[in-house]
């Protein structure tokens, strides 16, 4: 749970003199922490670090069958937004699911999806944090049925120590390959991110 708190400042003092806790006032008053109008945060448990979590749904893409001369145009699939600005040494766990359904029509190469996930903090630039690639080939004997398929696909990605700011991870699928069968449909997506104070 995330608390932010302001107080009197013989609260805040009461508050620093309980040993159980770590001093998470913040060093510095960045644009985060203006917006949200914060001095103290402080847990409502005896757990010593708060958890942050945060979850976004996100949006559908239907990839069709692609000319390997072409290139491939980026498709974003969400994004979710946290701020761990009062965290200490944040430790970050973001995780993305999705259903993906497609129709094979005949036996040649595989379809693929690349998964790119990218985090912006405070405005800046934007970095990349990993690829996840997705690859189905499905046994056709040649018969004029195609065979059906309806699969999730998750990831999951981890920060330890990272830097303190507001960040927002994004979903995209940066590359695919879908030579043949029905366009490759990815839905029901869902992003979530937790984090807390590392040691």
């Amino acid at each position: 749970m995330k608390l932010y708190y302001k107080g009197s400042q013989e609260d805040i003092e009461k508050f620093d003199s309980n040993k159980g806790y770590d001093d998470h006032r913040c060093s510095h008053h960045n644009k985060c922490c203006d917006e949200h109008k914060y001095a103290h945060c402080c847990p409502q448990s005896p757990c010593p670090y708060p958890i942050l979590f945060e979850c976004s749904q996100g949006t559908g893409a239907d990839i069709p069958k692609i000319c390997p001369s072409k290139p491939f145009t980026a498709r974003s699939l969400g994004c979710v937004t946290i701020d761990t600005s009062c965290l200490k040494n944040p430790v970050v766990k973001f995780d993305f699911c999705s259903i993906i359904k497609y129709k094979f029509v005949a036996n040649f190469e595989p379809a693929t999806l690349t998964f790119g996930l990218f985090k912006t903090c405070d405005d800046r630039h934007e970095i990349p944090c990993g690829t996840w690639e997705y690859r189905i080939k499905l046994n056709q004997d040649g018969g004029e049925e195609a065979e059906r398929l309806t699969t999730s696909f998750c990831f999951s990605h981890c920060e330890c120590s990272s830097c303190p700011g507001c960040c927002t991870y994004t979903v995209r699928i940066i590359d695919a390959s879908n030579d043949c069968g029905d366009p490759l449909s990815v839905c029901n997506t869902s992003l979530s991110v937790i984090a807390k104070s590392g040691h």
